[in-house]
């Protein structure tokens, strides 16, 4: 019996592993492309010798599992700083991304300990560089030219965020409208299990054990 009882456990587990794969936060960007020109993605760009990034809102609870930079930003620098903060200020993860790091996409990521972010709380990520000021493009969907950030539907893009001082430290300034966005950082993630959806399936692996242990009794002697 517990034999069986601890197969099932490690199914549900399987399971809601399988059903939430890792995801990146910013899938990609863009920008307005004139006519034989380079797209452009805002009339400003950001050159800040700070952390530089933008903030966001879970729509539901998530697990970050990697800190990651763009790729374009890793011409010249050897590592990138990338950290994440509560709306507090209070550095929860940073970790120090390479251009020999795991590339997903347009981004390098480097992995972290599992860090639950909750749905609806506001959150702050941004890229740092030690050896000086970071040049970034910066997206404002709703200002010509109108870049513009595509984002996972687990992730509401805020505003753009970067540090009034110098040195890694929280991006505390905002700026611009939502859905503006520093294009520096970015993370990956998997959405939690909703607890309603553990314990339906919960009751489904138990249902499936009382009826296998009912067959399993089936024309026993009395």
């Amino acid at each position: 019996m517990k034999a069986i009882l601890s197969a099932a456990l490690l199914l549900v587990a399987a399971h809601m592993t399988n059903a939430h794969g890792t995801f990146e936060a910013m899938l990609n960007y863009a920008g307005t492309t004139p006519s034989g020109g380079y797209p452009v993605f805002s009339s400003i760009y950001a050159s800040i010798n700070g952390p530089i990034g933008w903030t966001f809102q879970p729509t539901t609870a998530i697990n970050v599992t990697a800190l990651g930079a763009f790729d374009y930003l890793m011409s010249g620098q050897s590592s990138l700083r990338v950290g994440l903060w509560d709306a507090s200020g209070n550095l929860l993860a940073s970790q120090t991304v390479s251009a020999d790091g795991g590339t997903v996409g347009q981004s390098h990521y480097e992995s972290i300990a599992p860090l639950l972010l909750l749905a609806g709380e506001t959150y702050y990520v941004a890229a740092y560089s030690a050896s000086g000021s970071l040049s970034a493009v910066v997206v404002t969907p709703d200002v010509e030219p109108n870049g513009y950030a595509t984002m996972s539907p687990e992730i509401q893009l805020g505003q753009v965020a970067y540090g009034s001082g110098t040195g890694f430290s929280f991006p505390g300034t905002t700026a611009g409208n939502s859905g503006y966005a520093i294009i520096a950082p970015n993370f990956e993630f998997q959405a939690v299990p909703e607890p309603s959806t553990l314990a339906l399936f919960g009751v489904g692996i138990m249902g499936w054990f009382v009826a296998r242990r009912g067959t399993g009794r089936t024309g026993e002697k009395p």
